[in-house]
């Protein structure tokens, strides 16, 4: 098994960046997939189908919460199965993964198709940009599946031991996405709707490439057909272990839905379309960071499961640092290129001047994010979703909403983007003192385990 060729720290280092480095490739690419909307968006449709893409994208985030959730919990409980030696077992688990794929993709399609006019209708928006967000949510919320089973089966085929393979499946998306943006918003000037149907097409041929792995590739586990519709069993634990990732996402999602809020109370459209661009870029930096924590991920469950606790702390250590180093290399760039990328989306004027000071702003956030990304990972890897799910879910439901009341009282506009630092801070803080008790109860919290 791949843990076990590791012998020594080096080989185990080399194991580390062969997992994290085609995650953190796949997540980058994932979070330029609006970024390349946004391009040529903003050619094609100006500020106002950039403003229409930034207040519609956070729905369709939910798809991107269920199939991340299902992809990373299931992925853990297979890499732990592996681990032990039980491969079909693995097999039982990933059948139940796809069930909860169809099962999700049906929900969210159905709810949120219903419900988007009346959420989009609580802004208050101008009527174009109002026919524009809607134009441009239903498309990939129609395509939902596709992004559900890109997610879902990103996480699968990772677990099975192809991080590369995953990680190529994700380029070819990307390329595909590129060019089917061009043809459609630039060519034959289709605008908002164009990027739609470029990003759904490109996740729908990912979602096939991820699929046909377990159907008829090389894999390690294999999809058990003849007990696919009772498949059922394993969804309570894959669910479980699923809260922490599914978190991740939806907390980006509330986290747009309020800032985009708060951006148009205190700056008006103006404000909405500064914030359009820095959620483009901002998440590109938080990917990254997501990237490292989803890639020791089978690296940490496929140590527990063999009962290798010196093996997982170290991964989690190697986590931890090399994802504060992104951070602090992704605040700096974003200080150094702020005044650059509102041109990138031909943006001028007065909402080029704002958005260059909301990223500015915003840019201290990143080291933050990589302690708790990590950490939350971490927890969910070693089934302990509460710690996960404590540093997840306190963020969008109680500690950015205070953030977000409270600072733009005092500083307006600057506030809401100074919100995002402030809430990273607290959560990193928090992590801190998880891991200081989890280290001194371990015995209590975890059974003893072998030594490496």
């Amino acid at each position: 098994m791949l843990a076990l060729k590791a012998k020594n720290y080096k080989e185990m280092s080399l194991l580390f960046f062969r997992f994290v480095i085609p995650a953190l490739t796949s997540q980058l690419l994932n979070g330029v997939y609006t970024i390349v909307d946004g391009f040529f968006v903003g050619i094609g449709a100006g500020e106002i189908g950039l403003a229409a893409i930034g207040v519609s994208y956070p729905f369709t985030l939910f798809a991107t919460a269920a199939g991340a959730g299902i992809g990373i919990g299931g992925g853990a409980l297979m890499s732990i199965s592996r681990g032990r030696g039980r491969v079909k077992l693995a097999g039982r688990i990933l059948s139940s993964m796809v069930m909860l794929m169809l099962i999700s993709s049906l929900l969210i399609s159905v709810s949120f198709c219903i419900s988007l006019p009346r959420l989009i209708g609580l802004f208050g928006l101008s009527e174009e940009l109002e026919r524009l967000s809607l134009t441009y949510g239903r498309i990939l919320l129609l395509f939902s599946f596709a992004q559900i089973f890109t997610m879902g089966l990103l996480g699968a085929v990772r677990n099975d031991g192809y991080p590369r393979k995953a990680m190529c499946i994700m380029v070819s998306g990307f390329v595909l996405n590129i060019v089917l943006d061009w043809l459609w918003v630039i060519v034959y000037p289709f605008g908002v709707a164009g990027a739609a149907w470029a990003t759904a097409l490109s996740q729908l041929m990912t979602a096939i490439l991820m699929f046909l792995h377990f159907a008829v590739g090389r894999s390690n586990v294999r999809i058990r057909w003849k007990n696919m519709w009772g498949s059922l069993a394993f969804g309570k634990k894959i669910t479980t272990m699923g809260a922490s990732p599914f978190g991740v996402q939806m907390a980006a999602a509330l986290t747009m839905i309020m800032h985009n809020k708060q951006s148009l109370v205190y700056g008006g459209e103006i404000g909405l379309a500064a914030y359009s661009v820095i959620s483009y870029v901002i998440p590109v930096g938080i990917m990254l960071q997501e990237g490292v924590a989803e890639g020791i991920q089978p690296l940490i469950s496929y140590y527990h499961g063999a009962w290798l606790p010196a093996r997982r702390k170290l991964t989690a250590k190697m986590g931890f640092s090399f994802a504060f180093g992104i951070g602090l290399l992704c605040s700096l760039s974003l200080v150094l290129l702020a005044r650059y990328i509102p041109g990138f989306f031909s943006m001028g004027g007065t909402t080029a001047a704002v958005t260059v000071k909301g990223l500015i702003l915003a840019a201290p956030m990143f080291p933050f994010v990589g302690i708790v990304r990590v950490g939350a990972s971490y927890y969910q890897s070693i089934g302990q979703p509460g710690y996960s799910s404590l540093l997840t879910y306190s963020d969008p439901m109680l500690i950015l909403p205070l953030f977000l009341w409270l600072l733009p009282m005092f500083w307006g506009l600057d506030g809401v983007w100074l919100a995002m630092t402030f809430a990273n801070a607290v959560l990193s803080a928090i992590l801190i003192t998880v891991w200081a008790f989890a280290s001194k109860w371990g015995s209590i919290l975890l059974p003893v385990q072998k030594n490496i």
